[in-house]
């Protein structure tokens, strides 16, 4: 029986601008390979199904091999083959694994929900359309603004007795929430209970906004290696225009200075982030990189605020991002953020051969307790999935970790269905989600920032492309 091939309506060609290769990739799968134009036609050829006696006929060469390869990574297929048919099956394998719990690998401890700052960008206090603060369903009939003892070594425990079932030594935890040095004593005391478990390394990390660090708390964080993450949103006109005190005061040369006592005992910051918002979008400037390289700096985390830049033209937010990339590559700092998870995904494992999502949380990799032991599957999310007094329920089919894992799982999506960055995707933020589905109008947020990933998306092949040689076929 001759076997009949034909493009898969999933393959997506992206053409260089200033070069006549092209990234070649699955819209679910993934697997991007450069192509050269010799590549291209004799892919195009299959834009109507043929056999391999008919491609010879148009090919001097044995197209054999060439087929092999490209069928294998799906470009070519039968006519009638179900693309999303292994999806679903891949899905079923990885809800099963996140069922037994093979899958969390990391902890967040919402050590507080207190903060000091009054940024009004922040994605840790949503907003609705009126600029009203948004609680998670758990947190209405009371506030509790603190993580105690208590609760925070039940959550620890019960992360612990998870990575022992999976036969792991290597704990990751990261405190977070608000601002986490509002309740300073506890973070010591956990670092303190964590060191005492010889058996078992940890790597710690903290999100914190600096104002409340202090020497003494600065020596311990250097201690126990943990590892800091801030803010800087610009040089001091921009940064002070959306990163204020809840007094309203200005906090650029406050923040440095803690910078600058990090040096001091030597245990300096490699990067920081940065957040554009509507406040600053006109302000920043890559000044705020030249300032980051000067200080032997080799990350910026750069992000755009998820619902306040709407009406700013996605082309217009692409451009800024892609410049200020450009100028971070060159003093050799790595430029990323949340509008390159695409693109890190589609260019890394392929869903042929492992699992990835937007994000960690998506994929089920970690778990987030708040200060009153709910549990959600990411820091910034509305949506519980559980609680430690009722830990082992989360893991049940049907529980509310494994239908989100399930309704977001790459490619299994119907409203994401054809777009060019589907697998690779996987939906976007789930906060962009909760936020879309409070309103009509918020829905309008979602649609743009699917523009927005495409458009950026598009941009990083192209500046790939750029840069890459291409393979024939």
């Amino acid at each position: 029986m001759k076997t009949t091939y034909h493009l898969s309506p999933n393959v997506r060609i992206v053409r260089g601008q200033a070069t006549e290769n092209a990234m070649v990739y699955h819209t679910l799968y993934g697997n991007p390979r450069i192509v050269n134009t010799e590549g291209l036609e004799f892919l195009n050829v299959f834009k109507q199904p043929r056999t391999l006696q008919e491609i010879a006929e148009f090919c001097a060469d044995d197209p054999h091999e060439a087929i092999q390869d490209f069928s294998a990574l799906y470009f070519l297929v039968e006519p009638g083959f179900d693309e999303k048919k292994f999806l679903l099956e891949q899905r079923e394998k990885h809800l099963k694994h996140v069922g037994d719990g093979k899958i969390v690998d990391r902890m967040g401890l919402a050590i507080s929900d207190s903060c000091n700052f009054g940024c009004t960008h922040c994605i840790h206090f949503q907003r609705d359309s009126n600029g009203n603060e948004i609680l998670p369903t758990y947190q209405k009939p009371f506030r509790q603004l603190n993580m105690n003892w208590e609760t925070a070594k039940k959550c620890i425990d019960h992360y612990i007795a998870l990575m022992r079932k999976q036969g792991s030594d290597q704990c990751r935890i990261h405190f977070g929430n608000a601002e986490p040095l509002t309740n300073w004593e506890l973070v010591e005391k956990i670092l303190g209970y964590c060191a005492g478990m010889k058996e078992l390394s940890f790597d710690f990390a903290i999100n914190t906004n600096l104002s409340l660090l202090t020497r003494d708390i600065a020596e311990t964080l250097k201690k126990y290696r943990v590892k800091i993450a801030t803010s800087l949103d610009g040089m001091s006109r921009a940064n002070n225009a959306i990163r204020i005190t809840k007094g309203g005061n200005e906090t650029f040369d406050s923040i440095c200075q803690k910078f600058d006592l990090l040096s001091e005992i030597n245990y300096p910051l490699d990067g920081f982030s940065i957040t554009v918002a509507k406040g600053n979008f006109d302000l920043i400037d890559t000044d705020i990189i030249e300032w980051a390289a000067k200080r032997n700096m080799t990350s910026i985390a750069f992000d755009y605020d998820l619902v306040g830049l709407v009406e700013t033209p996605v082309a217009e937010r692409v451009a800024k991002l892609m410049h200020f990339k450009k100028i971070a590559n060159k003093h050799g700092i790595d430029f990323f953020g949340t509008w390159d998870s695409a693109f890190r995904n589609l260019t890394s494992q392929s869903l042929l051969t492992g699992n990835h999502a937007f994000c960690a949380a998506v994929e089920g990799k970690s778990l987030e307790f708040n200060v009153d032991g709910s549990i959600k599957m990411c820091s910034h999310t509305t949506t519980p999935i559980g609680h430690i007094n009722s830990f082992a329920g989360m893991f049940k089919r049907g529980s509310g970790m494994l239908n989100i894992i399930k309704q977001r799982f790459p490619g299994t999506d119907t409203y994401c269905s054809g777009c060019m960055i589907e697998g690779s995707c996987g939906g976007q933020c789930h906060v962009t989600r909760e936020v879309a589905q409070r309103s009509l109008e918020n829905k309008k947020v979602f649609e743009d920032m699917c523009d927005f990933y495409r458009s950026v998306t598009e941009a990083l092949i192209h500046d790939q492309l750029a840069s890459t040689s291409a393979l024939t076929s």
